[in-house]
């Protein structure tokens, strides 16, 4: 799924008046319709017994507000509507709504500056139309207090329609303290970019799309850098890899796992384990010696290569190099003897004719980042696996979450490689400056050891056979709906890393199924 900027929103939205020949207000209405069969049919809001209170703008945003309050008004709720004043400019659709909002009775009034704010009973719903995409400005110290009496009246809930009114959709807010804080926001057809940043999550709440009746053709026709991984994203992916009935192992892949050190070969365990579990045929393991029988125990079927050194890697040479893919780096430490190891293991690689793709994760990364000139060293399309803290040592701190998307296409486009950044919504970007952000996961995949997970997917499915990209969108994809379905047997508090790996089968079913 594509997220568009603000002029291909307007292109769309312009498109679909046109190739359907309805007005403008008519696709107002079909947009305040939608948002009002989410509201009638959401089993948490009790309509017609808590009132409405809806803040409307002077734009199309506020139009939106004024049809979606006329609808709620004939099916019973109590509905008053305000209109707030800080724009003298009216959109058409607005006055047309407004007509027949007063036409009908409905309690209206409006805000002025500087008047005392009105009373607003908490017990209430509050429905946000103020602004709508295009806002781009600050608003004045007034409108700051009132947006502030708004997000401190504590509301049953908060609707905000499109988005958050004084949100930006394309830059960075130096302040926020001008943002309405919605517990829903209903926005239309496509992903906004700032839902996806952890800077406005306060702000966004629980977001959901609504359809609006845009046409598939014009979306196909728009060019982006910027997209969200959805379930039809992913089934274009793994079709082409459904297996065959006389398929064999060595149709599936051999892969390795290079990590661990003393205390840490659980990490590697639930590497290896995951990356059986995602469908690689064949799966090695090289670790310190003294994580042989765990390993062995652990998982038989895998085959077990150890280091000379007994508590940690130091010299990655004695193993089967007839291998598709490599993860490297889950819990092998940043010990001298290692960084050395990894130096050489890179150059060895960077000599080497064949290219054999390659996740680089956790240790591998904290030592990368200590010696950056090593970036250099890596196969184009590596993979790199960090988690914020991680990305931080690669590259500097960021001022804000747009900058950091800034950091994450700069550092790809200069080593033309792929970085997936963990976190809700995990980012993947590519050598090309596109940005991927993944729809599956939740906060109780927030444990130790849920990286490790994620690295063995991705290998495995890079053993596979599917590209790099594709290895990037589905491993996180898999890796935050197997979280998903985890979660909701044993809740986000008691997951552990494991939970994660034994839930990969039925990610896979539930993918089979769409």
């Amino acid at each position: 799924m594509k997220i568009l900027s603000l002029n291909q929103i307007r292109k769309a939205d312009q498109h679909c008046i046109d190739s359907e020949s309805i007005s403008s207000t008519q696709l107002m209405e079909k947009a305040a319709k939608s948002c009002f069969n989410w509201i009638i049919h959401n089993k948490y809001l009790k309509i017609t017994k808590i009132p409405f209170i809806v803040l409307v703008g002077k734009g199309n945003n506020g139009g939106d507000g004024l049809s979606l309050s006329y609808m709620l008004h004939l099916y019973g709720a109590k509905v008053s509507v305000y209109e707030v004043n800080i724009s003298c400019h009216y959109s058409n659709d607005f006055l047309k709504n407004k007509n027949k909002i007063l036409q009908h009775k409905i309690n209206f009034q409006t805000i002025y500056e500087e008047e005392k704010f009105p009373f607003f009973n908490p017990e209430s719903y509050l429905i946000d139309a103020i602004f709508g995409i295009g806002f781009n400005r600050t608003i004045n110290k007034y409108w700051k207090s009132f947006f502030h009496y708004i997000n401190e009246k504590k509301f049953k809930a908060v609707i905000s329609i499109d988005i958050p009114s004084g949100l930006f959709i394309e830059k960075n807010h130096d302040n926020f303290n001008g943002i309405i804080k919605a517990t829903h926001t209903l926005t239309f057809q496509v992903p906004k970019l700032p839902f996806l940043l952890p800077n406005y999550v306060d702000y966004v709440g629980k977001w959901y799309l609504i359809n609006i009746g845009w046409k598939d053709d014009c979306i196909r026709k728009m060019e982006t850098k910027n997209f969200f991984i959805n379930n039809e994203f992913i089934y274009a992916i793994y079709k082409k890899k459904i297996r065959k009935k006389f398929s064999h192992k060595g149709n599936y892949g051999h892969g390795i796992i290079i990590g661990g050190s003393f205390g840490m070969i659980g990490s590697v365990v639930l590497s290896a384990t995951a990356s059986f579990r995602t469908g690689i045929g064949k799966l090695s393991v090289y670790i310190p010696s003294c994580g042989y029988h765990i390993i062995q125990n652990a998982l038989p079927e895998a085959i077990v290569y150890t280091d000379i050194n007994k508590y940690r890697i130091s010299n990655i040479i004695n193993y089967n190099e007839n291998i598709n893919a490599i993860g490297i780096g889950v819990g092998m430490g940043i010990h001298t003897k290692t960084k050395y190891a990894l130096e050489s293991f890179f150059l060895n690689l960077k000599n080497k004719k064949k290219k054999i793709p390659m996740v680089i994760d956790a240790d591998a990364i904290n030592i990368l980042s200590s010696q950056l000139e090593l970036l250099n060293l890596l196969p184009e399309k590596t993979i790199l696996t960090p988690h914020p803290k991680e990305f931080k040592k690669l590259c500097g701190s960021w001022k804000n979450d747009y900058e950091k998307l800034h950091f994450l296409k700069k550092m790809s486009k200069k080593y033309t490689i792929f970085i997936v950044l963990k976190g809700a919504y995990s980012i993947i970007s590519d050598p090309n400056g596109n940005l991927y952000f993944n729809s599956t996961g939740n906060s109780g995949m927030a444990t130790a050891g849920s990286g490790d997970v994620l690295t063995g997917m991705i290998m495995s499915l890079l053993s596979q056979g599917y590209s790099e990209k594709e290895s990037c969108i589905m491993g996180v994809y898999l890796h935050g709906l197997a979280g998903d379905i985890a979660s909701k047997k044993f809740s986000k508090e008691a997951m552990i890393a494991y939970d994660i790996v034994n839930h990969i089968g039925e990610a896979y079913i539930k993918l089979n199924k769409n």
